[in-house]
């Protein structure tokens, strides 16, 4: 009888003719079932049913079933504007599974309902509202872009550097290049700052993330074109018209990991924070080869290679650990920093804590022992940091936030 009333509210549900009473049952009654081996049954053959390509559910339908369920479970979703409805409907069915432990979660303790009120946060903090990169030149001048006029910065090297209105950094070569003027700019994109985009003289472009940096040329010589790069960037390098000059990407992580990614013209996205053991290089099209080197002594040591073809991620996880490829890295939750959202499968909370304090630019403070519990789910990167928290806290894990620091409690 149980299992029947809850297929029945099941379908009620997905027909958007669920009362708020009868929502409240089909928790309480999936709670009751949670060991029951008919119970995941009955939710896949919802699914298959709903799936079907002959029983197609209308984009606006899939979007009411999300938000009814979003309404019980407290969840706060990834914005679905760009999907299809499919993965929305997907995504109803998911809560709906998710929603029993939340509603059991909150059932048991004493703190009540998971809402952003419940993080008890005096002051929120706000996702960053605009960039706060600094240029610096190669004759040492630092320039703050958030306080720049748009239009041409500096000219150096037989380069013009233009702020664009858009936020852009644009270097346009006046003169063809040599191998005589090899001073270098950085481009730093500080903690709590937008992500910005960059255009080198060569026109290929690079985004970078928040905490990150860039050190590379006011003009490629005839030679190489050679970058450095601290945190996390995107790039999509454009390939040179007569010779075939390659591209270089040198990253260094933390303790002396280092990496150097070559390519000729390709678009990859590469994270090697200096506060993580761990260099990923993901390939999105094109190919690069991806070594490995270190400092010996002050001396260079050069380890293993690995090529990459499109789809492809190279982990570097430490001078002593040998380069490894990993074939099928999930590439929306890999882009999705770019794309501006949090989005994660399996991943370690101090993990998503180490993204949280990039992007909020707060400090984390954990009492006693790190958890080590994993979490999957996403938002916008527009939310503030409560409404993070928010989600964070339905794996158990507990927070207070003291000023910029967010102290991540012991136990749960």
């Amino acid at each position: 009888m149980s299992q029947q009333r809850l297929q029945e509210l099941l379908d009620k549900l997905l027909a958007n003719d669920c009362s708020d009473e009868e929502k409240q049952e089909l928790f309480r009654l999936a709670e009751t079932l949670e060991d029951d081996p008919h119970l995941q049954n009955v939710l896949e053959a919802a699914w298959m049913r709903y799936n079907n390509p002959s029983h197609t559910v209308p984009e606006a339908r899939s979007a009411a079933i999300l938000q009814s369920i979003l309404q019980e479970s407290k969840v706060i979703p990834i914005q679905t504007n760009k999907r299809r409805w499919r993965y929305v409907a997907a995504a109803a069915v998911v809560l709906l599974v998710a929603g029993w432990s939340i509603y059991r979660f909150v059932q048991t303790k004493p703190s009540g309902p998971i809402t952003p009120e419940a993080v008890a946060m005096k002051n929120d903090v706000k996702a960053p509202d605009k960039n706060r990169a600094t240029l610096t030149l190669g004759n040492g001048q630092q320039i703050l872009l958030d306080q720049a006029s748009n239009g041409t910065l500096a000219s150096e090297g037989g380069t013009q550097v233009v702020l664009r209105a858009d936020g852009q950094l644009v270097y346009e070569s006046t003169q063809a290049a040599s191998n005589g003027d090899t001073r270098n700019n950085i481009l730093n994109n500080p903690r709590g700052s937008k992500v910005i985009s960059l255009t080198l003289p060569d026109g290929s472009r690079v985004w970078l993330n928040a905490g990150s940096s860039l050190t590379y040329p006011v003009q490629f010589t005839t030679n190489e074109r050679k970058v450095a790069l601290t945190g996390e960037g995107y790039f999509e390098v454009k390939p040179t018209p007569v010779k075939k000059l390659p591209f270089v990407v040198q990253v260094s992580g933390a303790n002396g990991n280092r990496g150097e990614v070559t390519v000729l013209g390709t678009h990859f996205n590469i994270k090697g924070y200096e506060d993580e053991t761990v260099i990923r290089t993901t390939l999105l099209e094109g190919a690069v080869k991806v070594g490995q080197w270190s400092m010996v002594n002050g001396q260079l040591k050069t380890g293993n290679e690995v090529m990459l073809k499109p789809g492809e991620q190279a982990v570097l996880a430490g001078t002593h650990s040998p380069l490894t490829i990993h074939h099928s890295p999930d590439l929306e939750q890999v882009m999705a920093w770019k794309e501006g959202l949090f989005n994660y499968k399996h991943s370690d909370i101090t993990e998503v804590l180490r993204d949280a304090a990039r992007w909020y630019n707060i400090e984390v403070v954990y009492e006693g022992k790190r958890p080590a519990d994993t979490f999957t789910g996403g938002i916008d990167r527009t939310a503030t940091l409560t409404e993070l928290l928010t989600i964070l806290q339905m794996t158990g894990v507990r927070f207070r936030l003291e000023g910029k620091k967010l102290i991540v409690m012991n136990g749960k």
